[in-house]
């Protein structure tokens, strides 16, 4: 009876977990400071309770580790060709928060095929079974190494800044993946804006070109502002959102948390900084 029991209890227990909730983040092209944003969301979530994984998955030109300053024995291509299980290239930042590092400059892993591509979906299933959320960090453009990993994740963010070139891919990303791969669940973020209104402004004429050429519209859940504290916290390689949980950098992570996870992390605004921030944008 004891040993029924105990079953039973599992199979509650198995039916209560949550499903890891996997969103990737993209962009049409380069540049436009995702890596940032994957990284700094992945912490501020850790230290609500979220149990975080990240996965570099900007494959062969990967760099999550070494914005934030951390070194790591392996890589993909470990697990890839060298027999290593993604569990062993793990990074653990803190309790709640690790890191999955692709490796640079390595051509076998910047051209992955289809069997390659299913070896690093079963390793990585194993790596979240016990995770809340995976955040993916892919690369830009729509070549087949970023397109494997967003055609498999139901949630994606397309990141754009005000540059026009910028806006312009972000919207061919947003074609491909609704025509080609069906998908829906497709959010906008604009980075680096000048202000507020840019960045809405932004946001609802990439929606008008959505409108008008797919029938369709998506979601902006968040934006960030221009924040000259951000390059240096990138020369120290440090999180921004740890070394100046004040800066407009941090605060719009926490704004857009809040928005993304229904979440309700405090936010600080120093009502002197968001004026001139507003003004000179940063």
């Amino acid at each position: 009876m004891a040993d029924q029991a105990d079953k039973l209890r599992k199979m509650v227990d198995e039916k209560k977990k949550t499903k890891c909730r996997a969103i990737a983040l993209t962009s049409g092209k380069g540049g436009v400071g995702k890596t940032n944003i994957v990284a700094n969301m992945a912490y501020l979530l850790s230290t609500i309770g979220k149990k975080v994984v990240v996965f570099d998955a900007d494959l062969g030109l990967a760099n999550v580790d070494i914005l934030m300053g951390l070194r790591t024995k392996y890589s993909l291509l470990d697990v890839i060709k060298n027999g290593k299980k993604m569990n062993d290239i793990v990074v653990k930042v803190n309790d709640n928060f690790k890191i999955i590092p692709a490796g640079s400059g390595i051509e076998e892993i910047a051209n992955i095929t289809e069997p390659v591509f299913t070896k690093i979906k079963d390793e990585l299933s194993e790596v979240i079974k016990d995770a809340d959320i995976l955040l993916i960090d892919t690369g830009a453009g729509i070549s087949r190494k970023v397109t494997y990993f967003l055609k498999s994740t139901e949630e994606i963010i397309v990141v754009a800044t005000p540059e026009p070139t910028s806006i312009a891919d972000a919207y061919a990303m947003i074609k491909i993946m609704s025509i080609n791969y069906n998908k829906e669940n497709i959010k906008i973020f604009i980075n680096m804006a000048k202000n507020e209104a840019e960045a809405k402004t932004i946001a609802d004429n990439l929606n008008k070109i959505c409108k008008k050429f797919l029938n369709k519209e998506f979601k902006s859940i968040g934006y960030a502002l221009n924040d000259k504290n951000l390059p240096n916290a990138v020369k120290q390689q440090k999180l921004i959102a740890q070394s100046n949980p004040n800066s407009n950098f941090s605060i719009s992570m926490k704004k857009t948390i809040n928005n993304l996870f229904k979440e309700n992390i405090k936010v600080y605004e120093n009502p002197i900084a968001k004026f001139f921030a507003s003004i000179f944008g940063g």
